[in-house]
């Protein structure tokens, strides 16, 4: 075990026994949150929501089937990481989840291209879910059309880079290589190389995988906005329909806190709860790894 993972977990432990007595010492912690339903009401979204997390790692696991020596360590950085992440804003915690893939890995270009394929699966698949529920006219609130068009934007863009980047590497490498002979044309062959052999990892990640990969991302948003559907509808004003709670489901897991409708609890009542277990379970599990191999040694 490097120093660097040694620390990070002390660090891991400290924030996990912060955030327990914080939640222990809350006014309106588990018992305010008992409040709204009771224990039972709660159990079913923190069931969903715990399964959309298995499902993310089976992701993990399908995309690595080609170095699958490191499928365990990936899936304990995910449990390692997933909680720290959650208190970041802005999704900043995808840059202490790319660190972990980076730490795994031990080409860089591997780690990136997981990420890579998961990022841009989750845009998909959400810009898909916003369509539809635009499609059966839920009024969507304005962040989420605001989210949306980003979204649809990043989608095209993805979606031409895959089809355009082969041939555009092909000849722009054929014409630096023929055409420049200067050190900024050098470096520009470098960088297209570089991404081109970024793209190739990429696709072997998704080489017969493709189909698996997108089933496994609306099962993961599904199982993960149904959970939280499932927690507002416990502070939802009486006659809110599915669609609409749906709709609030998705805005309140895009930008955490705006649940659309007003204030109350939110996903960080329930869901650290879950990543919390799921940190505890993946250093245990790096404990008791740790453990076999002493002994085999």
């Amino acid at each position: 075990m490097s120093r660097a993972l040694r620390l990070y977990l002390a660090l891991l432990a400290g924030l996990l026994l912060v955030w327990l007595a914080l939640r222990a010492g809350a006014a309106g912690g588990l018992a305010g949150l008992a409040s709204l339903g009771g224990a039972p009401a709660l159990a079913p979204a923190l069931l969903l929501y715990a399964a959309s997390h298995l499902c993310r790692m089976l992701r993990l696991a399908m995309l690595s089937l080609d170095q699958r020596e490191h499928v365990p360590a990936l899936l304990a950085a995910h449990g390692l990481t997933a909680f720290p992440s959650s208190f970041l804003p802005f999704k900043i915690g995808e840059i202490l989840r790319l660190a972990a893939f980076l730490h795994v890995f031990p080409g860089r270009r591997k780690a990136l291209a997981v990420w890579l394929a998961e990022r841009c699966a989750d845009v998909l698949v959400l810009s898909a879910l916003m369509l539809g529920l635009a499609m059966v006219e839920v009024t969507l609130p304005a962040p989420m059309r605001t989210v949306f068009l980003l979204f649809l934007a990043a989608s095209a863009f993805v979606l031409l880079t895959l089809f355009a980047a082969a041939k555009t590497f092909v000849y722009l490498n054929r014409h630096l290589v023929l055409a420049s002979t200067s050190a900024r044309g050098l470096m520009v062959l470098r960088a297209s190389h570089a991404l081109r052999q970024l793209e190739l990892e990429l696709l072997r990640s998704l080489e017969g995988r493709l189909t698996g990969l997108l089933l496994l991302s609306v099962l993961i948003w599904l199982l993960e906005i149904s959970a939280l559907a499932l927690f507002l509808a416990h502070l939802a004003p009486s006659g809110s329909g599915l669609a609409t709670l749906f709709a609030h489901g998705l805005l309140a897991n895009l930008s955490p806190g705006q649940s659309g409708l007003g204030p109350g609890p939110g996903p960080g009542q329930y869901q650290p709860l879950v990543l919390a277990a799921l940190a505890l379970l993946s250093m245990a599990a790096l404990a008791l790894a740790r453990r076999l191999h002493q002994g085999k040694s």
